[in-house]
């Protein structure tokens, strides 16, 4: 107990705390310096607007302030201004550092392109729906159609063209929603014969007449062969007397120039 004693009221036991103390005080000092230089508390700004910018403007105030710009995200609208901001992080606002990363979003300068996926047969208000979930522009036409009476016939762009399902359009393009509807109207049958499948369509709108089953003989092998096969045979006989309710389906027999008709 008397040695104990005696070591710490030594002088080297006061030494070895002195040298300890000075050690923490040199550790402490140094982190304190540290970390005043790291936080740099000068350097503490507030975060610009830059909502309604247009990007490059945007990337040069940031850069005016030491600041980094990483173009996030662009987001198409038909309202929207290209290349204008509309989302940044941090907000307007936020107290920042220099050297800190913005991101940014914008408005993208040409619309994404949607797939149509509409086929025939479809309810035409849910056909509605999807097609306005996508951002297309839909304008209902209905057409008279016995055997597609309140389901959708096809799907037309603005000038007319017929779309496929699998067909893509930007954004905010205008699509006919043509579906078929009943009426007493009654029309005569055109002569078809000789005309193209695409000929054929036109004809059959004129005359408020609707396409119907159509088979190709044998020697239309290819895609190519269908776009030059024209129709042999049609199943209802051309009248000009109006005996047919309109929307009548018309079966078609196509084949290319060589062919006779249908071999039985």
């Amino acid at each position: 107990m008397k040695q104990w004693l005696f070591f710490i009221f030594s002088s080297s036991f006061v030494k070895s705390i002195l040298r300890i103390g000075g050690v923490w005080l040199l550790i402490l000092g140094g982190l304190w310096f540290y970390l005043k230089f790291y936080s740099r508390p000068d350097a503490i700004q507030e975060m610009p607007e830059l909502k309604g910018m247009k990007l490059t403007e945007a990337q040069d105030v940031l850069e005016s302030l030491g600041l980094e710009m990483i173009h996030l995200d662009s987001i198409y609208s038909r309202k929207g201004r290209a290349f204008e901001v509309i989302e940044q992080v941090p907000p307007f606002g936020s107290k920042i550092k220099s050297g800190r990363r913005i991101y940014v979003t914008t408005y993208r300068s040409t619309p994404p392109f949607e797939k149509i996926g509409i086929r025939e047969g479809q309810e035409p208000g849910i056909a509605r729906v999807i097609l306005e979930n996508k951002g297309f522009e839909v304008v209902e036409v209905l057409e008279p159609n016995v055997a597609l009476v309140g389901r959708v016939i096809r799907l037309e762009n603005s000038k007319g063209d017929v779309l496929t399902p699998d067909q893509r359009l930007p954004k905010g393009s205008q699509v006919r929603l043509v579906s078929g509807t009943t009426t007493n109207e009654r029309v005569g049958v055109p002569s078809l014969v000789g005309l193209t499948l695409e000929e054929v369509r036109v004809e059959l709108m004129k005359a408020k007449l609707s396409l119907g089953l159509v088979e190709y003989a044998a020697s239309v092998e290819d895609n190519r062969d269908s776009l030059r096969a024209t129709v042999l045979e049609q199943h209802l006989k051309p009248t000009m007397q109006k005996t047919m309710a309109a929307g009548t389906e018309i079966d078609l027999y196509l084949g290319l120039r060589w062919d006779s008709g249908r071999k039985n």
